[in-house]
């Protein structure tokens, strides 16, 4: 969604707010992407303050919930979002700049800034309970569901050779 800027350039002193919904369904990450909750927590407000000589002052707040896997087990986890800030935006200079990609001319993209700022937000690692026991590495059971019966026992791979060397003399 593109909200035109010229709006609050023409009259000095205005200021312009948008309320709503997030306008989208997730969030892209290029390899993954992140459902949000299906209900209406998902808000945003944005007021755009003109600061005179083609200079506008952006200041936003998010709420959100996105749907994440657990790093562990995979079981999906709401992962609560809130963001705030403000930003000082100078249209004078070249919008080709990085931290710019939500300015096209003199419209801001809504959707591209929205989501720049709660990819910012996101945790680093996403678990659904601190003791989370994971999966299985044989079968793949979620073990905080139940345990299953493979065998976990793992060998040291430095210690082959002496595995060998038992191996050798083992009686048959």
């Amino acid at each position: 969604m593109l909200f035109d800027l010229n709006e609050i350039l023409v009259e000095g002193g205005k200021d312009k707010k948008i309320e709503g919904i997030i306008p989208f369904d997730f969030v892209d990450l290029g390899y993954t992407r992140y459902e949000f909750k299906k209900d209406n927590s998902n808000r945003f407000s944005i007021t755009f303050e003109n600061k005179g000589n083609k200079k506008v002052s952006v200041t936003y707040k998010i709420d959100a919930v996105l749907m994440i896997p657990c790093d562990r087990c995979l079981e999906l986890v709401e992962v609560p979002i809130s963001a705030s800030d403000s930003k000082d935006l100078d249209l004078k200079k070249n919008s080709d700049e990085e931290e710019f990609e939500f300015i096209e001319g003199f419209n801001f993209n809504l959707d591209v800034f929205l989501s720049n700022e709660i990819l910012i937000d996101l945790p680093m690692k996403t678990l659904c309970s601190e003791d989370c026991k994971g999966i299985c590495k044989k079968c793949g059971m979620n073990r905080n569901k139940g345990s299953c019966d493979c065998d976990t026992t793992e060998l040291d791979p430095r210690m082959s050779k002496i595995l060998d060397v038992f191996n050798q003399f083992k009686e048959v």
